[in-house]
């Protein structure tokens, strides 16, 4: 146990001389999965990774490689590249076309729809953010952290980037009147002080995937304005924007992106004004009340961030610096961009409220 007057020195045992870390490309990715984290059975699918592509279909990349592109095949072709052992046809492609399923393949979404399929995983410790990514988010693990801790020990100092290390610091506190802050805290949460650090860690972890969630809001949506630009010069010509085919084409892609991206802000908005939590009057109804409202928006935020990433993603590796001919713009929209836009609009509509 550590007393009070060291707890300030203990948390910034988090933050000071750290090695820089790079947030792990697969593991903290919305549309990348690394097969070697799944309990397949054949070497060679364990060596694969599956893509959502700008169509978001779920694929088997073989390659990716600058100027060349990617390759890309079916979970159901994977026989005609890899040894066909009868570990992989009815082992492992059954189990990777029921992930294939799945809407992003973040570690939120994976751990929920792994469950969901019955596949079992004994170390699920690669269903994580990274240590990297977690750092990262630092800033927002303070939205629940700091009042947290200057409930508990009435401190501001403490910075604490992990959910592990919520109940790492509660687990190692001591002093009457932080024990008895501990204890109320407790009871007005209906557990048991050995069980209020883990049921935190557990709250924090989810709030973490706010974080996860928000920090691709803000980076996508600047970029969605950026395509939604691109797209609305390709329609100025008159051979364009007056085709009775790709001109509302066109026009209705740049609105679907618009009204995506504005239901995603005004999500977090209320997100901003609903997930704060006063620590000294918390009740176990609050708390449950917080927690299922993000829980609830967990899937459909993922499917729907996933979906534009991939889109905006593919514009940019096509059309680097925004360029390409009219032309060839309109057709990356009606071949590619628009495909699966409508789903989008339709899972977000049907996201949970905040009423």
């Amino acid at each position: 146990m550590i007393p009070r007057e060291s707890v300030i020195a203990y948390a910034f045992d988090f933050s000071a001389e750290r090695t820089p870390l790079v947030p792990d490309r697969d593991q903290d990715s919305l549309h990348t999965l690394d097969c070697a984290i799944l309990p397949l059975r054949s070497k060679g699918a364990r060596k694969l990774r599956l893509i959502k592509n700008v169509r978001m279909e779920t694929r088997i990349e073989l390659y990716r490689e600058t100027g060349m592109g990617s390759g890309q095949v079916a979970i159901d072709e994977l026989p005609d590249f890899v040894a066909a052992t009868d570990e992989l046809v009815h082992h492992d492609i059954p189990m990777l076309e029921k992930i294939g399923e799945m809407e992003s393949f973040d570690p939120y979404s994976l751990r929920r729809g792994l469950r969901a399929a019955g596949i079992v995983i004994e170390d699920m410790s690669a269903f994580s953010l990274s240590a990297a990514k977690k750092r990262e988010l630092q800033p927002h693990m303070r939205n629940l952290t700091r009042p947290l801790v200057q409930y508990v020990f009435g401190a501001n100092e403490i910075e604490l980037d992990d959910p592990q290390a919520i109940r790492e610091i509660l687990d190692q506190a001591e002093g009457i009147a932080v024990r008895m802050r501990l204890e109320r805290l407790a009871a007005s949460l209906q557990t048991s002080t050995d069980n209020l650090p883990e049921m935190l860690e557990d709250y924090g972890d989810v709030f973490l995937s706010l974080g996860f969630y928000k920090q691709h809001v803000s980076d996508l949506v600047p970029r969605i304005g950026l395509l939604q630009d691109w797209i609305d010069e390709a329609r100025r010509p008159a051979h364009i924007g007056n085709d009775p085919v790709m001109g509302p084409a066109l026009e209705k892609t740049v609105s679907v992106l618009g009204a995506l991206s504005k239901s995603l802000t005004t999500r977090f908005r209320n997100f901003d004004t609903k997930t704060q939590i006063r620590w000294e009057r918390v009740t176990v109804s609050t708390f449950n009340q917080v927690r299922t409202l993000i829980s609830d928006h967990q899937a459909s935020l993922a499917a729907v961030l996933c979906g534009l990433l991939v889109k905006v993603y593919e514009w940019e590796q096509r059309f680097p610096g925004g360029g390409g001919s009219l032309e060839r713009r309109a057709e990356f929209v009606m071949a590619d961009l628009r495909s699966g836009l409508d789903r989008l609009a339709a899972i977000e509509r049907k996201a949970a409220t905040f009423a």
